[in-house]
């Protein structure tokens, strides 16, 4: 079965007897938005609406989607009750697929695979890579400046970030367009593959590279991890294929759609946009308030047990939908949540996650974006959307901006 296919309306699953008639809500991660929809504020607009704020759906298999930001903290956090072990919808489809560790264990089984991923890419492992990212940055904007314009998504967005990911992990740059493409088959399915079908091209891939480095002396990420030990064993070859496309799909998605954002929503705001320029130092700050203001992440829980929560009955085996991007832009979080404020008092979000699973390359995100802003805003420091140009997104687990075109004056 096409991936698309699960998408369509005969593809609905009748409601079960535990959902009450009123809780039925029409919504499907996957459907995409029309043109001009503003991506966020559609999720606030989905928040406003609901009648209640645990809804269920029956697209994608069937599943509750939490639209207050507490609960939908709950979820990602309180893995007793919400188990990590499957995390995508449709359940028996991309969450089959994508099984992967440390991602779809709970604590405690997760954490020496955690452990493998933080030491890698946290502080320690991060060392001289900042030097890295804003020689590729300038190299970048000086190969695009004299044109006065690029296709922002092409041209910067998708090169920098995988092509730093692709160094650490020691891959060909030339294996990018394939690997990229399967990565986006996880979180924003296309219909050209099925998902037990990019689980293997995932695998046949890596299956190669970790017999070739597992035990070596190399330095990249690949090597390290897979040639590490978790209670005192070494990985599985299926634990070694599962955490490496874990960390291959994290890394070739997520801060590229977070430029996306960032960088189209500067082009519109000249105030903030000539601060920054005018003031490095706001720069910190500001990366901070862009990753509460812009959340992606869709993903879902599974249910343990039987319970009853926010007056429903939730099965054993239900999914529930948990978004980054309800907890943002909930007003008890943030006060006007869809307002973007340098210097925000008590500011909060769950961007990166919530729980045993806040995202690992969160350090590795601040870095490049703090490092991109100050030297793209060192040479262009005037740019706007391309005159009649119109920003559209996609939805999907990880939500995007569409390639747009940036303007300047040379």
């Amino acid at each position: 079965m096409e991936v698309g296919a699960l998408h369509s309306a005969d593809q609905m699953v009748p409601r079960p007897s535990n959902v009450p008639a009123d809780r039925i809500l029409d919504f499907d991660i996957y459907r995409p938005l029309d043109e001009g929809v503003d991506y966020h504020r559609n999720w606030r607009a989905l928040m406003d609406n609901a009648r209640y704020p645990v809804m269920w759906t029956p697209h994608n298999g069937g599943h509750w989607i939490a639209l207050r930001g507490d609960l939908s903290d709950t979820v990602m956090s309180d893995y007793e009750r919400f188990s990590n072990n499957t995390i995508l919808v449709p359940k028996d489809t991309a969450g089959e697929a994508y099984r992967l560790i440390p991602l779809s264990l709970d604590p405690p089984e997760h954490r020496p695979f955690r452990t493998l991923l933080n030491d890698h890419l946290g502080g320690k492992g991060l060392i001289g890579t900042d030097e890295t990212i804003r020689h590729l940055a300038v190299e970048l904007i000086e190969g695009f400046i004299r044109k006065g314009q690029c296709n922002f998504v092409h041209d910067f967005a998708e090169q920098l970030p995988v092509r730093i990911f692709m160094q650490i992990v020691d891959l060909p740059e030339a294996d990018l367009p394939k690997l990229k493409h399967l990565a986006d088959q996880f979180t924003r399915p296309d219909g050209s593959l099925t998902y037990p079908e990019v689980s293997q091209l995932f695998r046949d891939y890596m299956r190669p590279v970790i017999a070739e480095r597992r035990g070596g002396a190399g330095t990249d990420m690949i090597t390290r991890m897979v040639s590490g030990q978790v209670n005192g064993r070494d990985l599985t070859d299926e634990e070694a294929e599962n955490i490496c496309i874990q960390v291959l799909v994290g890394g070739l998605d997520t801060v590229v759609n977070f430029l996306g954002f960032t960088m189209s929503y500067l082009a519109q705001d000249a105030e903030l946009r000539r601060a920054l320029a005018a003031d490095p130092t706001l720069i910190d700050d500001a990366v901070l308030e862009f990753f509460r203001r812009f959340p992606l992440v869709a993903s879902a829980r599974e249910v343990r047990d039987d319970i009853e929560w926010e007056g429903v009955q939730l099965k054993a085996g239900d999914m529930v939908m948990a978004p980054t991007i309800v907890v943002n832009l909930d007003d008890a979080t943030s006060d006007a949540p869809l307002e973007f404020r340098l210097n925000r008092s008590g500011r909060r979000h769950s961007t990166f996650g919530k729980g045993s699973h806040t995202c690992p390359g969160s350090t590795l995100a601040r870095m490049e974006m703090k490092i991109i802003l100050r030297e793209w805003l060192a040479r262009i420091p005037e740019f706007q959307l391309a005159p009649g140009q119109q920003l559209n997104f996609a939805n999907g687990i990880v939500g995007t901006v569409k390639p747009f075109v940036l303007e300047w004056p040379v």
